[in-house]
C-alpha cells in the first residue's frame, strides 16, 4: 500500500485542475436591442428633474414642501399617458402608480426615489442647474438617483404611447425620503400588505456596471444585489462622580471604553463566512478571469476557502466586508474640559451585519467580549441584513434586459454593502433585485453624496433602453 502515499497527492492535484478546466463562463451571445425612443426627451427631462431642490431633512419642519409638490405636479405635466391610464396614491412625499395589466397574478414594482442629500464642498457650478454640457447632465441626484426615475418614466410613457398592454400590474414606487431612512416606502409596502399584493419582482437602486471588480477579468461587470447587510448603531456609556483631574482614580469612565474598544476591535469573533451571494458572485466573475491560479482557487473553494479568507484580512476594506459584519468606532466623548474627569463617556459603533447574523447574536456577542457591568450597551437603528432573492427565472428577467442594453458586460449577483429602500420589500417579495442601469467609474462613485455630481448622456439614453428591455419580456 506504499504506492499510496504518491497515488493520493496526484489525484488530489489532477480532480483540482479538473476543476479548474471546467470551471469556465457560460457565454450567451446577445444582440444589442435598442428601441426608437426620443433621446432629447430623456436627457431633457432629467434636466429638469435636477433643477427642483427636494432635500430629505430628518426634521421635517426643515423639508421644502413646496419643491416636492413642484417635483410632482412636473412629473403628471411632463408624463401625462402614465398620469392617464394609473392610480396614484402618495403615503408623505411617497408615490405608488398603479397601472393595472391583464391579470394580477405577477404584479411587478419599479422602485427608485426622488429626494437628495443637502449640498456639501465647493461645486464648480450651479448644484441645481441640471445643466447639459460636454455629453453629461450635471445637479445633485443625476446618479442618486432621479436617472433611475427618469428612465422608468420615460420606459412607461414610451410603451403606453406605442399602445403596449401590461401582462401583468405594473407599480411604480418613488420614496421621497429615502436619504433620511423615512418612512414612505415602508408604509407603500404596509399597503401592498393589506391589499395582499405580493409582488413577484422588485427593482431598486444598487449595483450597477463596473469595471474591474476581480483579479484577472477585464471584462466589465454589472453587479445585481441579491441580498443587504443591515446596520445597528451602538451606544456605549460609562459612568461616575467625575471630579478634578488632578486626583484620578485607577480608572476612569474613558479607560472602562478604551479597555472594551480594545477588546472589540482585537477579538476573533467576527468570523469570515462565505453567504450566498458572495458565492453566487465568485461562481459568476471568477470563470472570467484570465489567471488559471485564481480560477483554480475560485473552482475549489471546498479547499481554497481558507486562502480567500486571509486575503480578506489581509486586503480589508470592500472584500473583507463582503464576508463579515463590520464595527466602526465613529463617535466619542468624554469631558467637556480637559482637567475635569468625565462623569459619563460615550463610544458610537457603527455596525454592517452580515446576512444569516441578526443584531441580538452581535449584541450578545459585544457583551460577552466586554464583559464590564460598568458599561451601558443600548442599540439604536436597527436594519436587520435581508433575506436572499432567489436568483431563478425572475432574476433572468434583469439578466436578460442588462445583456440587451451592454452585451459586453458579465451580469452577476452580488451582496450589497449599503442600504436601499427595497429592504423592505424582501417581506413580501422573493425576488427583489438591486441595480442602477448605469456605467460608472471609480470617479463617479465618488460624486454620490460629494460634489460636482453629474450623469454621462450614454449612461441616460442606455437606462432608458433598459427599462424597456424588461418591459419587453413583461
Amino acid at each position: 500500500m506504499w504506492y499510496l502515499i504518491f497515488i493520493i497527492p496526484v489525484l488530489f492535484i489532477v480532480i483540482l485542475f479538473i476543476r479548474t478546466i471546467k470551471f469556465k463562463p457560460t457565454i450567451i451571445p446577445t444582440m444589442k436591442k435598442k428601441h426608437d425612443i426620443d433621446e432629447n426627451h430623456a436627457i431633457e427631462s432629467l434636466s429638469s428633474m435636477l433643477q427642483f431642490k427636494t432635500i430629505s431633512n430628518v426634521d421635517p419642519q426643515k423639508v421644502d414642501h413646496h419643491e416636492f409638490s413642484k417635483f410632482r405636479d412636473y412629473l403628471k405635466s411632463r408624463y401625462p399617458n402614465i398620469h392617464k391610464s394609473s392610480t396614484l396614491m402618495m403615503f408623505d412625499h411617497g408615490m405608488l402608480f398603479h397601472l393595472k395589466g391583464i391579470s394580477h397574478e405577477k404584479p411587478v414594482v419599479f422602485m427608485s426615489h426622488y429626494d437628495v442629500v443637502p449640498i456639501n464642498g465647493v461645486w464648480k457650478g450651479e448644484p441645481f442647474s441640471g445643466k447639459i454640457e460636454n455629453d453629461v447632465v450635471y445637479g445633485r441626484g443625476a446618479l442618486d438617483t432621479k436617472s433611475s426615475l427618469n428612465a422608468i418614466m420615460e420606459a412607461v410613457e414610451y410603451s403606453l404611447n406605442q399602445g403596449k398592454t401590461f401582462k401583468y400590474d405594473l407599480y411604480l414606487a418613488f420614496g421621497g425620503d429615502e436619504e433620511t431612512y423615512g418612512t414612505s416606502q415602508q408604509q407603500i409596502v404596509q399597503y401592498l400588505k393589506d391589499q395582499n399584493i405580493k409582488p413577484y419582482l422588485v427593482l431598486d437602486e444598487g449595483g450597477a456596471i463596473v469595471s474591474k471588480i476581480f483579479p484577472g477579468v477585464s471584462k466589465k461587470a454589472a453587479v445585481v444585489g441579491i441580498a443587504e447587510k443591515g446596520f445597528m448603531n451602538i451606544k456605549m456609556t460609562a459612568k461616575s462622580t467625575g471630579g478634578h483631574a488632578s486626583t484620578p482614580p485607577k480608572d476612569t469612565t474613558l479607560t472602562y471604553l478604551s479597555n472594551a474598544i480594545s477588546k472589540l476591535n482585537n477579538h476573533p469573533s467576527f468570523k469570515l463566512k462565505l453567504t450566498p451571494p458572495v458565492r453566487a458572485l465568485f461562481d459568476q466573475i471568477a470563470p472570467h478571469s484570465n489567471s488559471f491560479m485564481i480560477r483554480m482557487i475560485f473552482a475549489n473553494l471546498w479547499i481554497f476557502l481558507p486562502v480567500v479568507k486571509l486575503i480578506a484580512k489581509s486586503s480589508g476594506g470592500e472584500f473583507l466586508s463582503l464576508f463579515k459584519t463590520t464595527q466602526a468606532f465613529t463617535m466619542a466623548k468624554g469631558s467637556e474640559a480637559i482637567n475635569v474627569l468625565p462623569a459619563e463617556s460615550t463610544i458610537g459603533i457603527n455596525y454592517r451585519l452580515r446576512p444569516m447574523e441578526s443584531s441580538n447574536e452581535v449584541i450578545e456577542r459585544i457583551k460577552k467580549i466586554i464583559n464590564n457591568d460598568q458599561i451601558i450597551i443600548e442599540a439604536d437603528d436597527i436594519s436587520e441584513a435581508t433575506s436572499i432573492s432567489k436568483v431563478d427565472d425572475a432574476y433572468d428577467i434583469i439578466k436578460k434586459a442588462i445583456s440587451e442594453t451592454w452585451p459586453e458586460v458579465i451580469p452577476t449577483p452580488y451582496l450589497m454593502i449599503a442600504t436601499s429602500d427595497s429592504r423592505h420589500y424582501h417581506s413580501i417579495c422573493e425576488h427583489v433585485y438591486k441595480f442602477s442601469p448605469m456605467d460608472v467609474s471609480k470617479a463617479d462613485l465618488a460624486k454620490i453624496h460629494g460634489v460636482d455630481e453629474d450623469i454621462s448622456i450614454e449612461n441616460i439614453i442606455n437606462g432608458v433602453h433598459f427599462y424597456l428591455n424588461i418591459i419587453d419580456q413583461l
